[in-house]
């Protein structure tokens, strides 16, 4: 498993801007750049492609040709980059592999709608990829087994023009178990529910807006600041979600603090579980 990306929507850094944390990214490197968010489960399947997909190809010198599924968190374009399905389809070496591709409820709706009846080529109606492309319907609470996977699709506390709630994924293997909450916000009770006592494997979690010191903000529902972050970790240990032996990491991180010191931060808090803050390129 690797992360392709670990940025939030603006990246770090961010090309438009000369704050702190986006200086240092460009001084320093290494750690302190940060694509936007993509996840690779194995060479099969993927979490997202987003904004920066391409050039994460070759920055890690990976091809994604063996890629077979693609689990969409939501539709945002920092998740979603509908023209890399495009590259995809006019590569000039085919093999004729489909691409599963993985909305749920009306992120499918819209996606259909828009990509396979946008593309106008010669004066006709081009459908850019049908062929080797399956679009997938997911529905919220329902298990499904994708590339040796059984992966259920819960509720985020994120919403697009389109879509009510993002997807956030838990996936099971091997008695091993895994949950993607990304563009999560502090999760629903719903959620929250559906994942009592789950003893989570791995948790992946979003941690948006890092600023060290900053207080909790009760009106940022749609992702997750520092102290938000934190006490949605300490509601799913108390649920039993997460434990002393979950391995727990923070992704789409947003340009606060540097790596080094929210890896010092987290290190010195008094928790029963280490949180870790993932980094483009991480493998675990």
């Amino acid at each position: 498993m690797k992360f392709l990306g670990t940025g939030a929507g603006e990246g770090i850094p961010n090309p438009f801007c000369t704050c702190r944390i986006c200086e240092y990214a460009r001084k320093h490197g290494g750690k302190d750049i940060r694509t936007r968010s993509s996840f690779m489960l194995d060479r099969h399947t993927i979490i997202d492609m987003g904004a920066d997909f391409f050039c994460q190809s070759f920055l890690y010198g990976e091809d994604f040709t063996e890629i077979e599924n693609v689990l969409y968190t939501h539709t945002h374009n920092d998740h979603f980059n509908y023209t890399m399905i495009w590259e995809r389809s006019v590569r000039m070496q085919q093999d004729g592999k489909i691409l599963n591709v993985f909305f749920v409820n009306e992120g499918y709706d819209i996606i259909t709608d828009f990509y396979l009846k946008s593309r106008i080529t010669e004066g006709r109606e081009a459908y850019a990829g049908v062929d080797n492309v399956n679009f997938v319907k997911l529905e919220f609470g329902k298990k499904y087994s994708i590339g040796g996977y059984d992966i259920t699709p819960l509720k985020g506390m994120h919403r697009t023009s389109y879509e009510q709630h993002s997807a956030n994924y838990l996936i099971e293997r091997d008695g091993k178990k895994l949950y993607y909450a990304l563009d999560s916000g502090i999760f629903c009770e719903e959620t929250f529910e559906k994942l009592k006592g789950a003893e989570l494997d791995i948790f992946i979690g979003e941690c948006t807006f890092p600023k060290i010191g900053a207080e909790f903000d009760p009106n940022l529902i749609v992702h997750m600041d520092l102290e938000g972050c934190l006490k949605n970790l300490e509601i799913l240990f108390k649920n039993k979600t997460i434990t002393t032996n979950t391995e727990i990491y923070l992704t789409h991180i947003g340009p606060w603090e540097t790596h080094f010191d929210l890896c010092e931060y987290f290190a010195k808090l008094d928790l029963p579980y280490k949180i870790n803050v993932a980094y483009d390129g991480m493998e675990l």
